[in-house]
């Protein structure tokens, strides 16, 4: 799992007569126990091998963990099976403290790293070997009962972030930097069963200042709901956050000179972020692979923004195989969360009216009134192997798109619009001619005998739209092959929520060799050999979203190949 220890560290000692905070540590504890009520955000880190160790059955992990093993062997300074698996107990958190006031706070102010300790003996070794460093100056001070180790930057050395490496326990084993070559400043504190660092005192005194009787997080109500989730003992990473309390620290942040890149003015949505009490994310491993989960919850409940679930009307009029897949509903409704959002952005605003003139300008038509205000129905946006259609012949790629609505008679004259303001484009080179496919009826855009776009009711509600007359007649009636039923597909949704807000899904095989056969030249030479068979082991990325009065929840599934025998 991801460890810790990096430019970067606190270091304490136990001392006699130590205050509550000690007290409350004198046994086993949850690391969110030590942690304010208000920190603002958190991510925690599972450090048990044997959850790292497992996902060593997929043929992607394995093939990264070989890699780096031959990549990054071990060299001087700090080593992670011998320095830090030894005292590491099963969980970290990166943590941002709260702000205590409202003056300007900076990254290395707030930021710390918390870790469990499993072996304080073990642990106090390595700290003596960073004591024992002769190149740096180390400050040893008291600080309410705990001793903190200081080292402070060379005056030449900027105070830039602290960096953390990383390393999976029991897999992955990275370099650690030498304790007589520390460039940055930074501190560590040694509690009962943890260890503190950061780049600078700070937030470790801040950390101590918490008294014994003020709430923690883990007895916090908007964390508690993480705890309750049925996947958070295996989760291998947890976000938690308080998006009111990290909007005041994320405002001041951004006036910090030091960050290694400027924050915008207005980067977040004041008025958005104020609607919800927290967010949290959860990524744990199920038989298929990876699972994401993320969910932001509201202050109060809005109905305005539940959407009509999407009930997978469409799904069995899409072919497999199929590189990727876009369903949903109500386009329309969507485009206007979108725009108020957009406009709520200076940047955004002028862009999308500028873009809505050029459409306007270019179709003689209004991009809401007449080409989305009917798209109130579900959706389905596809692209799938085909030598049929307007570029298919080249890409051997042709796209589709369903759409329901119920405003037929608006749609229809807004393709007959469309239709007339192409012809004028073309001075007369474009013919719209209706053809026929096993009874049904389709209106075809043709440039001489080339049919470079189609479309067809299917039934009173339901449009199909095509790139050309070739593309169609591979998806009526029905396609051959259906989607719906494909083994990839079932596999990468079938353990996300239904009902749902629609799918995105890409079959990473099909795409990968569709890509591949635009440059082979390219994609065969031995680099790009080793790149094919890393990607190549993930079968299919999915995600939907599912939303109700009081939250929006994230789903995302990455499927993996076994690991080859």
């Amino acid at each position: 799992m991801l460890a810790l220890l990096t430019s970067s560290i606190i270091a304490t000692t136990p001392a006699p007569n130590s205050p509550s905070l000690l007290q409350k540590l004198s046994s086993p504890a949850p690391i969110t126990q030590l942690l304010p009520a208000d920190t603002p955000v958190v991510g925690l880190v599972s450090t048990k091998t044997e959850k790292w160790q497992s996902l060593s059955k997929f043929e992607l992990f394995a093939q990264i963990f070989n890699a780096v093993d031959k990549i990054l062997p071990a060299q001087k300074g700090l080593n992670y099976q011998t320095d830090i698996k030894p005292w590491l107990g099963e969980q970290i958190a990166f943590v941002f403290m709260p702000q205590k006031d409202k003056k300007q706070v900076s990254l290395e102010d707030s930021f710390l790293v918390l870790a469990a300790v499993k072996d304080e003996q073990q642990l106090q070794v390595l700290i003596d070997k960073f004591k024992d460093s002769k190149s740096q100056q180390i400050t040893e001070r008291q600080y309410k009962g705990v001793t903190i180790l200081e080292w402070k930057p060379p005056a030449s050395v900027s105070n830039s972030p602290t960096s953390f490496v990383a390393a999976i326990p029991g897999i992955l084993t990275l370099s650690m930097p030498n304790p007589n070559s520390i460039s940055r400043g930074m501190a560590i504190a040694l509690l009962p069963r943890y260890i503190v660092t950061a780049s600078t005192a700070k937030p470790i005194e801040q950390l101590l200042d918490k008294p014994l009787s003020s709430a923690n997080l883990a007895q916090n109500p908007n964390f508690h709901q993480i705890t309750q989730h049925p996947e958070y003992s295996q989760a291998l990473f947890t976000l938690y956050q308080d998006p009111n309390k990290f909007l005041a620290l994320f405002k001041s942040l951004a006036e910090d000179p030091n960050l290694p890149f400027p924050i915008p003015p207005n980067a977040i949505n004041t008025a958005q972020v104020e609607q919800y009490s927290s967010i949290s994310g959860l990524v744990w491993e199920q038989p298929e692979g990876l699972r994401l989960q993320l969910n932001a919850y509201r202050k109060t409940p809005s109905l305005a923004k539940v959407l009509t679930p999407n009930t997978a009307q469409l799904l069995p009029r899409l072919p497999a195989p199929a590189y990727s897949a876009i369903t949903g509903s109500n386009i329309y409704l969507q485009w206007q969360m979108l725009v108020t959002e957009l406009n709520s952005y200076p940047q955004f605003k002028d862009g999308l009216a500028k873009f809505n003139q050029a459409f306007t300008a270019t179709t003689k038509l209004d991009l809401d009134k007449d080409i989305l205000s009917w798209m109130d129905g579900e959706f389905a946006l596809f692209f799938y192997p085909t030598k049929q259609g307007l570029i298919s012949s080249q890409l051997k790629m042709g796209s589709g798109f369903f759409v329901q609505t119920t405003n037929r008679s608006k749609a229809e004259s807004t393709l007959n619009k469309l239709g007339e303001s192409i012809k004028v484009a073309f001075s007369g080179g474009l013919s719209v001619n209706t053809r026929n496919i096993e009874g049904i009826s389709v209106n075809s855009w043709e440039i001489g005998e080339r049919s470079v776009f189609a479309y067809s009711w299917i039934d009173d509600k339901t449009l199909l739209v095509s790139t050309g007359l070739g593309s169609v007649k591979e998806l009526l009636p029905q396609p051959q092959k259906q989607l719906a039923k494909d083994y990839n597909f079932a596999t990468a949704t079938s353990s996300l929520p239904f009902p749902n807000q629609g799918y995105f899904y890409i079959n990473m095989g099909s795409s990968l060799s569709w890509i591949y056969s635009l440059a082979p030249e390219t994609f065969n030479t031995p680099y790009f050999q080793i790149f094919k068979q890393v990607i190549g082991s993930v079968r299919s990325y999915s995600n939907t979203t599912s939303i109700t009065s009081r939250k929006e929840q994230y789903d995302g599934l990455v499927v993996l190949a076994p690991t080859k025998k």
